[in-house]
């Protein structure tokens, strides 16, 4: 029997991230979804 492999946390996390900015990115431009991430960064220093 195989098993399957469940996915690491970090590849969830940003597989998850990928599809939420691609989807607001009609909405929202990306440069703007870009700064917003930048900011969040800063805050986790």
């Amino acid at each position: 029997m195989t098993e399957t492999k469940k996915a690491s946390p970090m590849k969830d996390f940003t597989d998850k991230l990928f599809d939420l900015c691609r989807e607001y990115q009609q909405e929202i431009p990306p440069h703007k979804i870009a700064e917003v991430l930048r900011d969040y960064a800063e805050r986790l220093d």
